[in-house]
């Protein structure tokens, strides 16, 4: 099933625009390692025009066409993009699919999720206009108070590899129902639907500078925009490890920061469970998006007295599970995101299966 990936460049100022260094990031399809495309890389100049173009977006016209615009206003543009994404569904789940190795299924269902998540958010900002200027009831009569809500500038929003769209969405229309202008940075192992949905902000009629899409390598675009003095607060979900980092450079400059970093999920099970039914959705923990989600169960605690049956069942499970072509019909485990991500891999069972003298129940086939 061939499937075209359109070359896009940086989404900035509601336009397409070449990297200033002209650098370029292959694409590459993870159940095959076919390079099937390129995305713009920015650097600090790049970052430098998104956050100044976000800037321009919120101060136009006095703020009237985005940032004070009526929630209703901002709302129309959400359901608009809702509407599109819809539209356009089954080729984004593709194009997802075939960037990240997600099987095509739980892609579709992500773009169901982002379709949600518009619609909500656009229903949020309709709410704002009600809950304008709330009155706040005081003891005393010489004063009166209230509630004034307001955007708080512009945000940086960063996003990992494993739910591409449906991370991004999740960030940017909660941030553009409040008023604020955003510049999103998608990982640079999964960004093609991110920069479609560039596109389809432009078919929207989207206000320019409003979002402004930013691809690239995260020492590069993503620490350039995590330091940015113009950008009022951060969004960031990934490692822990760049989670920290972020924190500390949004600490200079005294700013928010929101992170989801990673965590392990442990899943306890007592003697007097159903060992089929915990087994099956044991499997479903460890192995859903490819096993490559914060939540996927990492940790098992099983009561010693069925603790052998129970693994038994977990092998034989595992066993049954289709691995193919994320594009497969069927397919329920497609390929590790990168050749880099499976070496960490390797290297994590490795170390913890001397250290704790762990034994291998069963082995999925690798190329190497």
């Amino acid at each position: 099933m061939a499937i075209a990936v359109a070359s896009r460049q940086l989404f900035i100022d509601g336009e397409w625009k070449a990297p200033i260094l002209n650098k370029r990031i292959p694409i590459i399809n993870p159940s095959n390692e076919n390079i099937i495309g390129d995305i713009p890389a920015a650097t600090k100049e790049d970052v430098d025009l998104a956050v100044d173009a976000a800037k321009r977006a919120i101060s136009r016209n006095k703020g009237r066409d985005w940032c004070t615009a009526s929630g209703s206003v901002r709302a129309g543009y959400l359901r608009a993009i809702a509407a599109k994404v819809t539209e356009k569904k089954n080729e984004l789940g593709k194009l997802e699919s075939i960037d990240c190795g997600k099987p095509l299924d739980e892609a579709l269902g992500d773009m169901g999720g982002v379709i949600g998540c518009f619609e909500y958010y656009a229903g949020l900002a309709e709410g704002l206009d009600t809950k304008q200027k709330a009155p706040i009831s005081l003891p005393m009569n010489t004063f009166k108070s209230y509630v004034l809500k307001e955007p708080i500038g512009v945000v940086a929003l960063i996003t990992p590899w494993n739910y591409p769209l449906s991370m991004a969405a999740r960030k940017i229309a909660p941030a553009l129902a409040a008023g604020c202008a955003a510049i999103l940075k998608p990982s640079e192992l999964a960004s093609v639907t991110c920069l479609e949905l560039g596109e389809i902000c432009r078919e929207v009629g989207l206000p320019p500078g409003v979002l402004n899409i930013v691809t690239g390598l995260g020492h590069e675009a993503g620490a350039s925009l995590a330091s940015h003095p113009d950008v009022d607060m951060i969004s960031f979900t990934g490692s822990s490890a760049t989670g920290s980092k972020i924190m500390t450079a949004a600490a200079q400059l005294i700013k928010p920061v929101f992170l989801e970093l990673g965590g392990k999920s442990p899943i306890l099970v007592f003697e007097d469970v159903d060992l089929d039914k915990v087994a099956e959705w044991t499997i479903y923990g460890c192995f859903y998006t490819n096993g490559q989600i914060c939540s996927a169960t990492s940790r098992l605690i099983v009561h010693e007295s069925i603790a052998v049956e129970f693994v038994n069942r977990l092998v034989k499970w595992a066993k049954n599970i289709k691995i193919s072509d994320p594009l497969e019909e069927g397919c329920r485990l497609g390929p590790i995101v990168s050749e880099a991500q499976v070496c960490l891999l390797f290297a994590v069972y490795h170390f913890f299966g001397f250290r704790h003298n762990f034994r291998l129940k069963t082995l999925f086939a690798v190329d190497t």
